[in-house]
């Protein structure tokens, strides 16, 4: 039976290095991994080329397209974005895990 499908967002301090980057995602794919999610791909919130907004876009248009059933969060997520993020789980009808903070 394959695992269900999971897309990670996350966000790093700003002026935070690739490396730190590169831990939020590792982070994330190992979280899915316990949880039993196959992790679809992960989408940094700060991302220079793309706002918040489109990057939220581009996973619900994933979600619309794809079997999603989780969103896996990691990093200091500011309330405005947690409300922005339930919201489209809500909407796609999505669970919400956070990584734990003690591993970032």
């Amino acid at each position: 039976m394959p695992h269900p499908l999971a897309v990670g967002l996350f966000r790093v301090p700003p002026g935070a290095s690739d490396q730190q980057r590169r831990r939020a995602r590792i982070e994330i794919a190992l979280c899915a991994g316990t949880e039993g999610y196959a992790l679809m791909d992960t989408f940094d919130l700060n991302d220079t080329l793309r706002g918040a907004d489109e990057t939220l876009q581009s996973v619900r248009t994933l979600g619309e397209r794809h079997a999603l059933h989780a969103l896996i969060m990691a990093g200091p997520l500011n309330p405005a974005d947690r409300s922005r993020i339930d919201e489209l789980a809500d909407e796609l009808q999505l669970i919400s895990v956070r990584v734990p903070t003690s591993r970032l």
